[in-house]
């Protein structure tokens, strides 16, 4: 997995939210402002986050983003999954995976599965509670 600008700058956006405690909404210009990110970019990120249910917005003058659940509620593969981000540590181990020309016979493919899957446990295990301020 590598992970995008993209999912990073969705998580940094996400954390700040869950670290307002949704007393108001922040805006995306000033969640871009703050980390010196590019503002069209995370305005579509917080759409995208928005329209998985993560978020909530509101327009006008005092508008902006807030957590539309509990940050105990939301997990980091949430987020990232909600982001198109790909959780698979290596390809062998999805489930539609056939140009592997070792597939069959990889040693190494069982352990790659273990560790993918604890990797995807830890990521379910982590919420936006744990990681904000």
């Amino acid at each position: 997995m590598h992970l995008t600008k993209k999912s990073s700058y969705g998580l940094i956006a996400a954390i700040e939210l869950a670290s307002n405690g949704n007393t108001a909404p922040i805006s995306a210009s000033a969640i871009a402002k703050k980390y010196n990110l590019p503002v069209p970019f995370v305005e579509k990120i917080l759409g995208e986050l928005r329209a998985a249910g993560i978020l909530k917005s509101r327009k006008g003058r005092r508008g902006g983003y807030t957590l539309a659940v509990d940050p105990d509620k939301v997990t980091l593969r949430r987020i990232l999954e909600a982001l198109g981000e790909s959780l698979d540590l290596v390809r062998c181990v999805r489930p539609d995976e056939t140009t592997c020309q070792l597939l069959y016979v990889c040693p190494g493919k069982d352990i790659w599965g273990a560790v993918d899957e604890r990797f995807k446990e830890l990521l379910n295990s982590l919420s936006l509670a744990d990681l904000s301020c």
